[in-house]
This record gives structure tokens, sequence and C-alpha cells, in this order.
């Protein structure tokens, strides 16, 4: 223990301020890191559940319900509520889901610093790029406060960190159990679960298709159970397997071209890409909202540099890479078929659930086995640092727009 102590110390010692940082900027909120919200439609249907009911008792007309045969239902995928569970039983009276919010942030900073760690590099490294893809991206904001919709990110980004690290460890199971798990909060992250099964597929050693396609079936199953567990959680509340409840949304009922058309997509597109910060005439800022997933998430920034300095030098693109790029360009273009953007929030945060293989694809442009950091890419992570912890404060102060 004490060898693990020793050998963990500045890991320990950079968590120790990660906790100081957000005790600061929940008190500058006015929130508590020990905390609970209103907004967590999470908790009220893990408490239908203990009350052996799937749909909640009344509607809230605050959150996101979903209207079907006259009940209310969540109308969100189902697995962060799964793990509120023994929270609800432990705390019966006042869940800690501020906490468990930070929780999953520092777990997402401690699983980039191992991974960091295992290509040799020195702390120092591993702690600012773990910073770099954690503070330095809209997840800042998201773990502030537990609302259903941030509750949700904060998961599935932890679970696609997780996969990530499972696929640099060769774990092909994990790699999907993960993403599954990553599913049931976010839906879109089951794009990277078809990209990496095309990725095993494709660079399977065998010789004939039908046993590269065969091989890598048998990893899938415990994904596939997790699967068919969320395919019956929408069955028995709307009668159909594919259906969580955003169809039966009111917003979505009364819009014109329904939740998701292409008519969305040149917009929302623009949002992404041309919001932005505005400086005034006495030099305050205001900021659209989204605003350009770049500017609000540099992590991103340093990615496409690296891309594109890589490409230059070596004049191609490895498939792993044109996989990972593909895959994000797609999750893009799903996110901007749907009829908005996130709603209230600062930056772009639907952005944010692609931000962990955003990281695996800036960890495979390394140049060497250890990372070494330009100055552009150390601008970027003390703006999107700086950007986010203020960006956090000034949203939730109510000062931002």
């Amino acid at each position: 223990m004490k060898e693990f102590i020793k050998k963990n110390s500045n890991l320990f010692i950079a968590i120790f301020f990660i906790f100081i940082i957000f005790i600061f900027i929940d008190d500058a909120v006015g929130k508590s890191i020990i905390g609970n919200t209103s907004w967590n439609s999470y908790e009220l249907q893990a408490r239908a559940w203990l009350n052996g009911k799937t749909y909640l008792d009344q509607n809230y007309s605050y959150l996101e319900l979903a209207i079907f045969n006259g009940n209310y239902y969540v109308s969100f995928p189902p697995l962060p509520s799964v793990i509120l569970l023994p929270f609800i039983i432990l705390f019966p009276n006042n869940v800690p889901a501020n906490f468990i919010s930070f929780v999953v942030f520092v777990l997402e900073f401690v699983v980039i610093y191992k991974i960091i760690k295992r290509y040799k590099n020195n702390d120092l490294v591993a702690i600012i790029l773990a910073s770099a893809f954690t503070f330095g991206t809209n997840l800042v904001s998201l773990t502030i406060d537990s609302g259903v919709w941030f509750f949700a990110q904060l998961f599935n980004n932890l679970f696609c960190i997780l996969a990530v690290d499972s696929f640099l460890k060769n774990r092909k199971t994990l790699v999907f159990l993960f993403l599954a798990l990553a599913v049931g909060c976010r839906p879109f992250s089951a794009i990277f679960m078809v990209m990496f099964f095309i990725y095993y597929v494709i660079t399977s050693k065998d010789k004939l298709w039908y046993k590269k396609i065969l091989n890598n079936i048998l990893p899938l199953i415990p994904a596939m159970i997790v699967a068919i567990i969320y395919m019956y959680y929408n069955y028995i509340r709307f009668g159909n397997i594919f259906e969580f409840g955003h169809n039966y949304l009111p917003e979505f009922l009364e819009a014109e071209y329904g939740q998701f058309s292409f008519h969305y997509l040149l917009p929302n597109l623009k949002q992404l890409f041309f919001n932005t910060i505005h400086i005034k005439n006495n030099l305050n800022l205001s900021f659209d909202m989204p605003f350009c997933y770049i500017i609000a998430n540099p992590p991103i920034l340093m990615y496409l540099y690296r891309s594109i300095r890589n490409i230059i030098k070596n004049k191609k693109i490895d498939f792993l890479r044109l996989m990972i790029f593909i895959s994000i360009i797609l999750n893009i273009l799903l996110i901007c078929l749907h009829r908005t953007l996130g709603g209230w929030q600062f930056g772009a945060r639907y952005t944010c659930d692609f931000i962990p293989f955003v990281f695996l694809g800036f960890l495979l442009l390394k140049d060497k086995s250890k990372i070494k950091l330009d100055r552009f890419e150390i601008v970027c992570i003390i703006f999107g640092i700086i950007l986010n912890i203020f960006g956090a404060i000034l949203f939730f102060s109510s000062r931002l727009y």
C-alpha cells in the first residue's frame, strides 16, 4: 500500500487540486459538490423502479418527459438510473448526485493519466494532457450540475474512455461492453462500436471473410446482452424495442419536421462551426449558445493540428486514424440532423460525446513512444482550461448570455 501511494503520489496531489477547484467553482455559483438538483430525472426513474413502476407518478414540466398512453416516462436511455439505484438505497432522502458527477470526472482524468503514463511519459506530461482532455473541455460545466442531460454525458464519456483504454490493451470484449454501456447513456456512441467492429474485422489475420466476422462476434456477446436488456425495457414502456421515449416528447411531436430531419442539418452545422464568442465595446464577453465546438473544446483543435501535420509529413493516413476521423464526422452530422443542439449549455456539449475518440486519435499521432507538446498545443491547453473553468462559473451564475 505504501509503495502504491508513493508510486501515485503526484496523481493523488492532482486529484486533491481537482477537488479544490470544484469546491471553488461550486461555491462561486452557489452550488454544493455534495448536493443534488431537481433536474435529475434519472433519480426519479430509479425511485419509480423501487416502487415497481416504469413511469413517473406525475408530470414535471421542467423535465423532458415522454407522454405515452397517459403516463409520463423519462425520455432518455436508462443506464444512469441503474447506477443511481444503490445510492438511493444508501441516501434515501438526499442522493449526492453532484458528488457522483465529480467522481466520474475524476475517473475520466485518472484513466487518461494512466494511458499517457503507459507510454513512458512523465507525471507532468500525463497530468497536463489529462487536464487538457477534461478541464480543457465542456466536461467542466457538465460536472457542476447533475441534471439529467449532463449526467448522461459524463457517464457516456467515462464508458467511452474506458473503451479506448481497453482497445489500447487489446481487450475486445471490454471495448464492446463499455461502448454498450455508453449507448445506455448516449445512443450515438453506437457509431464507435461499429467503428471498432469494422476495424477488428478488416485487420483480422483470418483469410476468409466469414471467419473474420465470426471471430469478432464472440467478443460482442456481453454487449449484445446489454443491448437486449435495453430493447426489452423500451418494449415494455413503448411497445417498440428501439424507442426510448424521445419521439414522444411534446416538443418533437409538435415540431414540423419531427426529431430528426435534413431540414436541420445546414442551420445546425452553421451554429457548430460559426457561432462564436463576442467581445463587447466595454471588452466584456458574450457567448452564442452553442458556440463553435472547436473553440469550446480546444483538444479537438489539437487533434486536427496533429492530423494535418502528420499527413503533410508522411503523405498518408493509416486505416485506424481514418476510421476515427470518419466516425467523428458521422457523429457531428447525426448531431446536426437533430432538432436541437443541446439547448441550455456552455460551449457545444453534444460534441463532448466524442472527446474520448479525439483523445485516441491524438494519441495515435505521437511521433515516438513519448508525447511531446509544441507551443501551439500548450496554448490550446491553457486557453481551453481557462475558458471552460471561467465559462462554467459565468454560465451557472447566469452572467453569460
